[in-house]
């Protein structure tokens, strides 16, 4: 399963533009998912105890986070 969130640059962080519905869903799931995002690149996205999301675009969080796609493809992270 792979999802791509297009997010915004605001003064207080980052605004998901689209995708917020698919993260939403993953999220329910996990409480980290990793997630590429166009002009950004792969982030991981979690939910904290209160309920507010963190990003991260920090290779290392990212590397920390993915998951391999139940299918078996390498390329493909969620």
């Amino acid at each position: 399963m792979s999802v791509e969130i297009i997010v915004r640059e605001t003064g207080t962080g980052l605004e998901i533009v689209s995708g917020r519905r698919r993260l939403e869903t993953l999220l329910a799931l996990r409480d980290e998912v990793v997630v590429m995002s166009p002009g950004v690149g792969e982030m991981v996205i979690a939910r904290l105890p209160d309920g507010r999301l963190q990003a991260s675009a920090n290779p290392e969080h990212v590397a920390l986070f993915r998951q391999p796609d139940i299918s078996g493809n390498p390329k493909s992270f969620a």
